[in-house]
């Protein structure tokens, strides 16, 4: 019966849904082998006795498509907690900023067309100087906001959550002078780009099992090409939808306006990832899950699978 419904569902989306891929300016064009043990995607031989493996148990799905599974979102609000694992549920918490967040969202009688997504991420808080405080990043805003405390959470989130998309760079110096504010500082984002591994084993183990073994590949890579932390910093964060596609890699670019979603990644594609997405802002098709809206002209905004 599940098989059957895998298939059904395949035959409705199709694996060639092209409409939902980005503009052809954006994909990588990758070389292509005429050895069947080399894989066009990695570039490595099958299988691959350069980077480290998943476990033997690790059940990697390919039956469902990836391409269309992600719901789409207009916003990503990024919790540092320096911790790399979390409780199930980050918003049912109490006493945690993404609780009061997600309180003061429900809470809010004004609604947008666009979701906002928030994750708790493995990020330290090193702009904050209250003890109680969090450094929170915004993006498409490409903004840091520190001191940011769970009392808080209802100015936080009317000045930056409930805001209409940016259209244009924000002008840190005009709304650091609103005083909802309080003690909470505005920032520039610190990173150019950030690579975002889900790793939330208490979410879905294959997170916890896929992210370390990612985020050690990410690391030598960005280390030989001389790629500094503040250049594309490698952050771990709680669940983003989908671990049925474990590993799931966010990557965002373009001064945070365009994220990137890739599933189904292995050790293998880092250095690709790196070198097309990072480096060259492009898209590798056969792991490109979706994006954030917004990110490319004329994107379609469609999601097929739930979270």
């Amino acid at each position: 019966m599940v098989s059957y419904m895998k298939k059904s569902l395949e035959s409705i989306i199709g694996h060639d849904n092209f409409g939902l891929l980005p503009p052809a300016e954006y994909l990588a064009e990758l070389p292509r082998h005429e050895d069947t043990e080399v894989d066009d995607c990695t570039g490595c031989l099958d299988p691959c006795t350069e980077h480290k493996e998943y476990p033997p148990y690790f059940n990697i799905e390919t039956d469902f498509p990836i391409l269309g599974s992600v719901k789409p979102y207009g916003r990503h609000i990024i919790i540092a907690t320096g911790c790399s694992d979390w409780v199930k549920k980050i918003e049912e918490e109490q006493g945690t900023f993404a609780y009061s967040l997600s309180k003061a969202e429900s809470d809010s009688t004004q609604s947008k067309p666009w979701k906002n997504m928030v994750t708790n991420s493995s990020l330290v808080s090193v702009h904050s100087t209250l003890t109680d405080g969090c450094d929170v990043l915004v993006l498409p805003d490409n903004i840091l906001v520190a001191n940011v405390t769970v009392d808080k959470a209802n100015e936080f989130y009317q000045l930056f959550v409930q805001t209409d998309l940016p259209t244009q760079p924000m002008d840190i110096d005009l709304i650091s002078n609103d005083s909802r504010l309080g003690q909470m500082k505005i920032f520039k984002n610190p990173y150019k780009k950030l690579i975002l591994l889900c790793s939330h084993k208490k979410r879905d183990k294959k997170c916890g099992i896929t992210a370390p073994i990612l985020a050690q590949e990410f690391d030598h890579v960005l280390r030989e090409k001389d790629i500094s932390d503040h250049d594309a910093a490698v952050v771990m964060v709680s669940h983003v939808g989908g671990h049925k596609f474990a590993g799931n890699v966010i990557c965002y670019i373009n001064d945070g306006t365009r994220g990137i979603w890739y599933g189904r990644v292995k050790s293998c594609h880092v250095h690709i990832i790196v070198e097309e997405t990072i480096i060259n802002g492009k898209i590798v098709k056969d792991i490109y899950r979706g994006a954030m809206d917004n990110s490319f002209e004329k994107q379609v905004k469609k999601s097929f699978l739930k979270w």
